[in-house]
């Protein structure tokens, strides 16, 4: 696949966890708008009290760009292969990039420490025997 399918395909995943949230948020102005009988209320709020169109219009663009990125790097590196994967991987995006964020100092931190380390600690023994005592 080349590499602007990943792209592609990355971003509309990132892009329908949006659409989601705008779904959600419709939903929820729709039932504001009816009574308990399900009739249309007199006065029934605006869309723009439950969609806040700026914020989403930011996040739209955030996460499609998350969505892209991440499929893209883990489609040419090979570490995904097929349009699910990339999909996927672009719905999870954020989560994705938010674990890597997390774990990359720790291996920068790992890297500095293997070429500083000190001298092994001496050889600890494990003794199969159990251990000895009441109880039981």
């Amino acid at each position: 696949m080349p590499w602007w399918h990943f792209a592609l395909l990355g971003a509309g995943g990132g892009l329908a966890i949006e659409a989601l949230a705008i779904f959600h948020c419709c939903c929820a102005w729709q039932a504001a708008r009816r009574t308990r009988s399900s009739r249309l209320r007199t006065n029934p709020p605006l869309l723009s009290t439950y969609l806040d169109v700026p914020a989403h219009a930011c996040l739209a663009l955030i996460r499609g760009l998350f969505g892209a990125t991440t499929s893209l790097l883990f489609g040419t590196s090979g570490q995904i292969d097929g349009a699910v994967a990339a999909v996927a991987l672009g719905v999870a995006a954020p989560a994705v990039l938010a674990q890597l964020g997390r774990a990359l100092p720790g291996f920068a931190q790992a890297a500095e420490g293997a070429s500083t380390a000190p001298d092994p600690a001496p050889d600890r023994r494990v003794s199969n025997t159990p251990p000895t005592g009441g109880g039981q």
